[in-house]
């Protein structure tokens, strides 16, 4: 069992830490460079990292996973990994530039419509471009994901801070000290964070408060216009994830949204314990059939 251990966490760091990032850029509508990693051959899917503001390289297992089976492709959102903006405020950052950065890799793509894949943050973005371009949208696979509105706003950090240790209060302020309220299991918890280069996880500073006052700024329009998306939605939550019940505003907002909860699992199931790893991409194979 040790040995085991020992291997998943070396797995976890060189996934982690060894990102390709091989790929090319793209122009945007407002001519900025964004950054896109591929791996993989077959259906494009695209996979959206949280945040706001984090370096995609904490879903790289996840891309690793799919190009075994489909064409993956990270867009590296603005400000984070490749995508360095000459400065970040609302001109350069704003939901309206992150939906024109994807409707160009579409383009790029050559496709009538996208398959997203859009975790925590991601995924609330993924719900953004699906309000405003339902045309365009093949499937949702919303992984972790925020609500359409801001109501998990009022559980998401007590949950996380409910689950805190005053030895994970020693941390600075910062991700790295909450870090362990986002799981179920402390010990695979604690693994990760040991791996995890906290310097590097987040990308340009600013991105955060931006746009998540754009988003709460668009809630009543997502909501409204959500009610055009007719076809298929696939929510993957873990049971003990601290957005809790977000899964079930993303239903009510997307009658035909397919709820799939993961046994013992927080935020992000594929760093728990390997059973949790296991149905998690059991339900992600699923979502994609």
């Amino acid at each position: 069992m040790m040995l085991k251990k020992l291997i998943g966490l070396v797995v976890f760091i060189s996934s982690f830490q060894a990102i390709a990032q091989e790929g090319y850029f793209i122009k945007s509508k407002d001519k900025t460079e964004i950054f896109i990693e591929e791996k993989g051959t077959g259906t494009p899917v695209v996979l959206l990292s949280g945040g706001p503001g984090l370096n995609p390289g904490y879903v790289y297992p996840i891309h690793e996973q799919l190009s075994k089976q489909f064409r993956s492709i990270i867009l590296h959102q603005r400000g984070t990994g490749k995508t360095v903006m000459a400065k970040i405020d609302s001109t350069t950052l704003s939901l309206e530039k992150y939906i024109e950065d994807l409707e160009a890799l579409r383009n790029h793509l050559q496709v009538k419509k996208l398959i997203l894949i859009g975790q925590s943050w991601g995924g609330m973005l993924s719900l953004e471009y699906c309000s405003r371009l339902p045309e365009h949208v093949e499937k949702l696979v919303l992984v972790g994901s925020g609500s359409p509105s801001m109501n998990f706003g009022n559980y998401f950090s007590d949950n996380i801070q409910m689950r805190l240790r005053q030895e994970d209060l020693t941390e600075k302020a910062g991700l790295k000290r909450i870090w362990t309220g986002y799981f179920f299991d402390r010990e695979s918890a604690l693994a990760s964070k040991a791996a995890i280069d906290f310097t590097k996880i987040s990308g340009q500073p600013g991105i955060n408060s931006i746009m998540v006052g754009d988003y709460a700024a668009k809630e009543s329009q997502r909501l409204a216009n959500l009610k055009k998306y007719k076809g298929p939605a696939i929510v993957i939550q873990g049971y003990q994830d601290p957005v809790g019940f977000a899964a079930y505003e993303i239903k009510s907002a997307i009658p035909q949204a397919e709820l799939l909860f993961v046994k013992q699992s927080g935020h992000f199931p594929w760093f728990e314990k390997e059973s949790t790893q296991k149905q998690f991409y059991e339900y992600l194979n699923k979502a994609l059939k």
